[in-house]
């Protein structure tokens, strides 16, 4: 066989395998979201328990960039108010007599309020004394 037959049987068969590639090929869907990358069994969702019906509880969509810049924009930085609250917290703003009544209270132990002891009351019984005194002489005599 000459080169330029070998060259053309070549050229046949890799378009029969590009054509059967193409063939094979599945068309892409887009997905709407991340949730339909997720599995089904392992999506969140919520049951009706009297239709018995299923409910997804949280649909993600797509936002854009613009819409993703304002809401970022619009999320308020809480580090300047943090700032500020630090800076009040280190400041010294008690009095004398205040921060001596605080140390005074902070060396002595704690106070711990006293349980007020219930009076007992006397047990009562049914039985009269001379009733015991049946009871152990009979217990004594068997």
């Amino acid at each position: 066989m000459s080169n330029a037959l070998v060259r053309k049987s070549l050229e046949l068969i890799s378009f029969e395998t590009d054509v059967i590639k193409d063939k094979r090929k599945k068309k892409k869907t887009k997905s709407s979201g991340a949730l339909d990358l997720i599995p089904v069994n392992h999506r969140i969702i919520s049951k009706n328990k009297k239709k018995g019906s299923t409910v997804l509880l949280k649909r993600s969509s797509k936002i854009t960039v613009y819409d993703a810049k304002k809401q970022l924009e619009t999320k308020s930085d809480p580090t300047e108010e943090n700032v500020k609250r630090l800076l009040l917290l280190s400041g010294n703003r008690l009095d004398s007599d205040t921060s001596e009544k605080l140390l005074s209270r902070a060396s002595k132990k704690l106070i711990h309020k006293k349980k007020e002891e219930k009076p007992v009351e006397e047990e009562r019984t049914v039985f009269t004394e001379e009733d015991f005194k049946k009871f152990e002489a009979e217990y004594v005599d068997e």
